[in-house]
């Protein structure tokens, strides 16, 4: 361990010198919405608060943080005052209490070099001189894997800041890993992955359905950038004919016509054993892996990423499906496209989904005691608290959070294919 490693963990407080310096922590939520996101906070807050930590959270994730000077921060609007009522009626709420957004303070940052460029960390710096003047301590962030990057820089500059004065006020970050995708490594499964799965599973259930009464086809989109872990739930949960993933790719560009043809093969193959209906389901990510040329014909994003809401990527291969099918047998046959996503990541958590957010909580306010700053908050075994390293989750080189999708080799993988099989019989 290097003497500055060692000078900085001498300097890490707990719960202690934060009271004692009247110290805060603040909390926020960056990214899209995951169900028990509250009893996050929850969780947290009321750790602190039973310990004489006052808490504070601030709105709209980094939004106001990044956009704002301190001084022009005012609680009730920015930022509130977090108290134990409203810790323990955070739960009752699906919506998080304090809001979301995407804001990426740290999106500038592309290497380490890039944190001693005053430029490119000005809005991070900001971010720490607001902590500094609210007197915060310490920062829970809870987010997907931008605002682990965001946490990791913040991080950083925290820790240089303290090794050029110790009597630096604001000490870090512990993070708190979120995302209905599931495709966080370090966690088992990330919160609000098993109550959004069900919930568009409930809904491709019922379309299976209906394909079932109308002898058609439904072609349904679901959320998933980068894995296939929440489509391929709700594929099987609600009894998918085939479950179009990107781990099938292996970042392999295709086209939507090469799709067409296998699945129009698949709907074929049925209809020979008396099945003349079914549902495929595909996540919005493939649309990423499409050929540069179909994607040219995707509106973007101003940093040059696909708006996945908007590619359709379902609609799209309903439409070739149908062209496909019609050249293949002469007849034509109606697939219909659907949508689903949103509505799943404001349900009730589920029993599994209340029992991790309340400990992932707890795990926040643990790691916050301990002095283990730089770490984000894991579950092992039985729910067991841990943290792990911030720079055991971010590649060194390109500052990226490392991903984790569904092992083709392995048995959940195995599981999905199976049943398809076993279906489509």
């Amino acid at each position: 361990m290097s003497d500055q490693s060692s000078h900085f963990e001498a300097l890490t407080p707990n719960i202690a010198r934060l009271k004692r310096l009247g110290l805060k922590v603040a909390l926020l939520h960056s990214g899209g919405p995951a169900p028990g996101a509250n009893r996050v906070l929850s969780g947290a807050a009321k750790q602190f608060l039973d310990n004489g930590i006052s808490v504070i959270g601030f709105n709209n994730g980094y939004e106001y943080l990044q956009d704002s000077p301190p001084q022009y921060l005012e609680p009730g609007k920015h930022f509130i005052h977090i108290n134990q009522t409203i810790a323990s009626n955070a739960i009752e709420a699906n919506s998080f209490i304090l809001g979301t957004s995407r804001a990426n303070p740290g999106k500038d940052i592309k290497s380490l070099s890039d944190l001693d460029d005053p430029k490119k960390t000005e809005i991070l710096n900001r971010i720490i001189d607001t902590f500094k003047y609210l007197k915060v301590g310490a920062l829970i962030s809870i987010g997907g894997d931008d605002t682990l990057k965001t946490a990791n820089f913040v991080q950083e500059l925290a820790r240089r800041s303290l090794s050029a004065d110790e009597s630096f006020p604001f000490h870090g970050v512990v993070h708190v890993p979120k995302t209905i995708d599931n495709d966080y490594s370090g966690i088992p499964w990330t919160f609000g992955y098993f109550t959004a799965a069900e919930a568009a599973g409930r809904i491709v259930r019922g379309l299976y359905d209906d394909a079932k009464a109308t002898n058609s086809y439904h072609v349904v989109e679901l959320m998933g950038r980068k894995a296939g872990w929440y489509t391929a739930a709700a594929s099987i949960y609600g009894r998918g004919t085939k479950a179009i993933i990107p781990e099938d790719y292996e970042n392999k560009p295709f086209s939507l016509e090469e799709l067409a043809q296998e699945l129009a093969d698949i709907v074929i193959q049925r209809e020979r054993r008396g099945r003349g209906y079914g549902i495929f389901c595909i996540a919005e990510g493939i649309a990423e892996l499409l050929t540069e040329k179909e994607k040219t014909k995707m509106d973007k994003d101003r940093f040059g990423n696909l708006r996945l809401a908007e590619a359709k990527i379902g609609e799209r291969l309903a439409k070739v499906l149908e062209s496909v099918y019609e050249e293949k047998t002469g007849t034509s046959k109606n697939f219909k496209p659907q949508i689903t996503g949103y509505e799943t990541r404001q349900n009730p958590p589920s029993l599994y989904d209340a029992l991790l957010t309340s400990q992932l909580g707890v795990g926040a306010y643990r790691l916050v005691e301990q002095g283990r700053f730089g770490e984000m908050v894991t579950v092992r075994d039985n729910l067991e608290i841990d943290g792990i390293a911030f720079n055991s989750l971010v590649d060194s080189k390109t500052l990226k959070v490392r991903n984790r999708n569904i092992d083709t080799e392995g048995d959940f993988y195995n599981l999905l294919r199976s049943l398809e099989e076993n279906w489509n019989k």
